[in-house]
């Protein structure tokens, strides 16, 4: 039944991206993978859920809901992003974090995006976080665009006592 489930959303999300019109940085993007610890510790998931808008008032709004190997974080950022020619962005965000069990804090990310071909798009990022170093990270992603408006990526982050190895579903809009 989940996967007829999936299917059907997988369908719906396609049919609904075949006439939309896309913004690089206006999209809904759903992440799922596997953290994999330095120091010995078993795995962990890892998943996180995002809505980007670019706006006219600020130009761009951010909200992510992370789960961190059972440690969840709420994400509330505010960014600007500038096109480099007709095919890449650069962006940089600040988000609040909200944790679960921690005291709040900040993170500031920079990132580009580039289209390498028709339906292939690189996407790079690194966020650094005030208070919770052994977040800091960076995030290099290849997606393929089987509309104009929805893509698949494989996802690899890196950080100083973990990577994370996942896949993301992204609806641009």
């Amino acid at each position: 039944m989940k996967n007829i489930i999936a299917t059907g959303i997988a369908a719906t999300a396609i049919s609904l991206s075949m006439n939309a019109n896309a913004s690089p940085m206006t999209y809904i993007d759903y992440t799922m993978g596997n953290i994999d610890y330095d120091n010995g510790a078993d795995d962990g998931d890892y998943s996180a859920f995002t809505v980007s808008i670019d706006t006219l008032i600020i130009p761009l709004i951010s909200v992510e809901s992370i789960d961190f190997n059972d440690a969840d974080i709420l994400k509330f950022g505010i960014g600007a992003s500038a096109g480099i020619g007709r095919v890449s962005q650069i962006y940089g965000l600040v988000h609040y974090n909200d944790y679960d069990d921690e005291d709040s804090d900040f993170s500031f990310r920079v990132g580009f995006n580039s289209s390498l071909a028709d339906r292939l798009e690189l996407r790079l990022s690194h966020t650094m976080y005030s208070d919770m170093d052994s977040l800091d990270n960076t995030k290099l992603s290849l997606g393929y665009y089987f509309t104009r408006n929805f893509s698949l990526a494989g996802n690899y982050q890196t950080a100083d006592d973990y990577n994370i190895l996942s896949a993301t579903a992204r609806l641009s809009f």
